[in-house]
């Protein structure tokens, strides 16, 4: 049956490569779809958030000096516990508004490239441990004076991502498991008789193998004189044999015609 344990080995194999490929595949893609569900909830409070600041740009009013800039941004903040900060900075990327207390100067050069290539409109980056969403502030004439940028840690999301894996990989030992057992079962219906039948036959053969060799050892003369007469006698036994062994394969023989 070593013929048998070798093809169930190999469904199996293929089956787990195929399996594992998948759980890869569903994670990533999973990962993705988090990303960009955390990323239009920021920037749908980046625009809620910049409301204030937009009413004051279109009046001439620089954002520094907003009223209750602090409490506007703390109360938007507060909408989300996991939120670690909320800055309003300038068009040439300095931070006048922020409910950090000790905000950096600036905001980080990759936000500005991020900003510019957005043309306009609301965008979100992750830029190692967070997410960085940002919406522009703009003027009456369509003159961009600074933006809103919300800062996001990505530390609930991987949690989320590798719950997602570990529930896959579970499914995906289960599956194996119970495939596994199925393909056993189906190997033996489908192909077990055949199977029998190989093993008989390589048995036989072996058998036939085995008692030639005895049989040329115990004539050691005939074979180290290259009789040819000796040795044609000596093939038509073994060839008897070997028709013998087959004999002994009984009905089954008859499945292989």
């Amino acid at each position: 049956m070593a013929l048998f344990w070798r093809i169930w080995f190999a469904v199996s194999f293929v089956n787990l490569v195929v399996l594992s490929i998948f759980v890869g595949l569903a994670t990533i893609q999973f990962g993705n779809i988090n990303s960009d569900l955390v990323g239009e909830r920021l920037a749908v409070l980046a625009e809620r958030t910049a409301g204030p600041f937009k009413a004051a740009a279109k009046i001439g009013l620089p954002l520094s000096t907003v009223r209750n800039a602090e409490a506007l941004l703390e109360r938007a903040r507060q909408t989300d516990g996991a939120i670690l900060a909320i800055h309003v900075f300038d068009n040439k990327g300095r931070i006048v508004q922020s409910t950090d207390k000790q905000p950096p100067s600036e905001i980080p050069a990759k936000v500005l490239a991020a900003r510019a290539a957005a043309d306009g409109s609301s965008w979100h980056i992750e830029s190692g441990e967070t997410f960085l969403s940002s919406i522009d502030i703009v003027t009456r004439d369509k003159m961009v004076v600074g933006g809103v940028l919300i800062v996001y840690p990505k530390s609930s999301s991987v949690t989320r991502i590798r719950a997602m894996g570990a529930e896959l990989a579970l499914a995906t030992i289960i599956i194996l498991f119970a495939g596994a057992v199925l393909s056993l079962f189906l190997l033996r219906v489908s192909i077990g008789k055949q199977i029998r039948l190989y093993d008989s036959i390589d048995s036989a053969v072996m058998k036939f193998e085995q008692g030639a060799w005895r049989s040329a050892a115990a004539r050691p003369s005939l074979m180290g004189e290259g009789d040819a007469e000796e040795l044609g006698h000596l093939l038509e036994a073994a060839e008897l044999s070997y028709q013998s062994a087959g004999r002994e394969l009984g009905p089954d023989q008859k499945d292989l015609q």
